[in-house]
């Protein structure tokens, strides 16, 4: 039982920390909005997201590389992360100083520019900690990460808050992002301590096996953050900062979901790796199985929340001036469905060691990704950004779906898609029934709603959650 208390433990901390982190996220997107504005907020979004475009490129396959190395038997823990974690930095500082430098070839405005250049510096000590995060996820103590992660948005938040008495300005607000992930980083070597001591270590065989096993992720990578963030690069280079800013708001709340499933899958992944490798067919597929079911309860609950909710709650966020923020987000919500779907196999893939056969996949759907942008955003402006985003990665979804269902012959099972989704619609009902009611409250009366209809169907069990242990551990579950 105590295996069971620990991964469980683990589970709620992690649940927990992801919900305070967002809580601070929102709270910091309202005071960016409200201080800078559409068209100033526009200017960050576009900064952020050119930084964001080079910080997907320079993860190189190297964060999932580092949890599949660690996660198999008679590996120098060490070692590995030593060197994966020094390949890390020096990759960051020379893509982010190519970042850096490109960025004066665009038409946007010098505080865009600059803005740039000091986050280059953010996202160098950003891209260290990401890596990090494997470490403590295959030794099942991701409370650490939680408090890491908490620790840096809330030296964020009160940076920000300190800067807007003096000078509020894009460039001012990604330099307290350089401080707020300088400590974020500092924060995960130390508490990584109790597993290695993290020093420099250049060791070619350790470099060429992490990069052998990560090049086919890198590339899936790389056409990945095309039709990813390829959306808002398009629209900042098309339409007004306004427009930008407006899209941007929507976009940074689907960013938060989005990191919900891949925080989980990074959780679970050394177990599906350990699966795979031990030839345990079954209790992958059980796996798999079990997280496609807790995805959808936790996801088709958000889409009819924001379905009833989208616009006060955009105007609860980020202020009266972003309302038009509420309609994308209601487009957006969309994708973020198959997101949670594309991350669940996404991840089976790397475990099933089928990234190559991915690459083909990844590559057409950035194709469509892109042409679909290139035609949509002159004609549609954002509303054509969100529907390509919906496209491309329910596209993305289904191609990773295919992969492991053709390897492994995993097959979700509809019925927990099912309550959820019923659920979900008596919920929205409720909240549509009851216009009038102020937001918080409503957000409220629709998780006692939706709640109460999954355990009152049956929608939703303890064992739901306890069922995904690894096989190990599978002798402790209630019967």
């Amino acid at each position: 039982m105590v295996f069971t208390k620990k991964f469980a433990g683990n589970f709620i901390i992690q649940i927990t920390g992801k919900f305070f982190s967002i809580f601070i996220g929102l709270i910091t997107i309202g005071i960016l909005t409200r201080y800078l504005g559409a068209y100033g907020f526009g200017e960050y979004t576009t900064a952020i997201t050119f930084l964001q475009l080079f910080g997907v490129v320079v993860d190189l396959g190297l964060t999932l590389t580092l949890i599949v190395m660690i996660s198999e038997p008679g590996a120098d823990e060490k070692k590995i992360v030593s060197n994966i974690f020094t390949m890390r930095i020096l990759t960051s500082a020379l893509m982010f100083g190519i970042c850096a430098i490109l960025v004066w070839f665009f038409p946007w405005s010098p505080m865009v520019k600059w803005g740039v250049v000091v986050g280059s510096f953010a996202y160098t000590f950003m891209a260290g900690a990401a890596m990090l995060v494997g470490l403590f996820q295959k030794h099942q103590t991701v409370w650490r990460v939680s408090l890491a992660e908490f620790l840096n948005r809330l030296v964020f938040l009160v940076g920000i808050l300190v800067v807007a008495q003096f000078s509020f300005t894009v460039v001012t607000m990604i330099a307290v992002s350089l401080a707020a992930n300088l400590a974020w980083l500092v924060l995960m070597v130390w508490f990584a301590k109790p597993y290695v001591q993290i020093r420099p270590a250049f060791d070619v065989d350790v470099w060429k096996g992490a990069m052998h096993r990560g090049w086919p992720i890198a590339i899936s990578i790389f056409f990945n953050l095309l039709y990813m963030k390829g959306d808002t690069f398009l629209l900042s280079l098309m339409r007004s900062p306004e427009e930008v800013g407006i899209y941007g708001a929507a976009y940074r709340v689907i960013d938060m979901l989005t990191v919900i499933p891949t925080i989980f899958m990074g959780l679970l992944l050394p177990s599906l790796v350990a699966d795979w490798k031990k030839k345990n067919r079954e209790e992958f597929q059980h796996h798999l199985r079990r997280t496609f079911d807790v995805f959808m309860i936790i996801v088709i609950r958000i889409v009819a929340g924001v379905q009833a909710l989208g616009v006060p709650l955009a105007t609860l966020i980020a202020g009266k001036d972003f309302a038009a923020s509420g309609f994308i987000l209601q487009l957006l919500i969309w994708a973020v469905v198959a997101v949670f779907v594309g991350t669940l196999f996404g991840h089976a893939v790397v475990a099933l060691e089928k990234q190559k056969g991915m690459i083909v996949g990844y590559a057409a759907t950035a194709v469509v990704g892109i042409a679909g942008y290139l035609w949509a955003i002159p004609r549609f402006g954002m509303q054509g950004a969100a529907w390509m985003t919906i496209a491309s990665e329910s596209m993305i979804a289904l191609l990773t779906f295919f992969v492991v269902w053709k390897t492994s012959r995993a097959l979700p099972s509809p019925r927990t898609t099912l309550k959820a989704t019923f659920s979900a619609l008596l919920m929205y009902g409720v909240l549509r029934f009851l216009p009038d009611l102020h937001v918080i409250p409503a957000i409220l009366l629709g998780a006692v709603v939706y709640t109460g209809a999954m355990l009152t169907i049956g929608g939703v069990r303890k064992e739901t959650i306890l069922e995904l242990m690894p096989a190990s551990l599978s002798r402790h579950r209630p019967s």
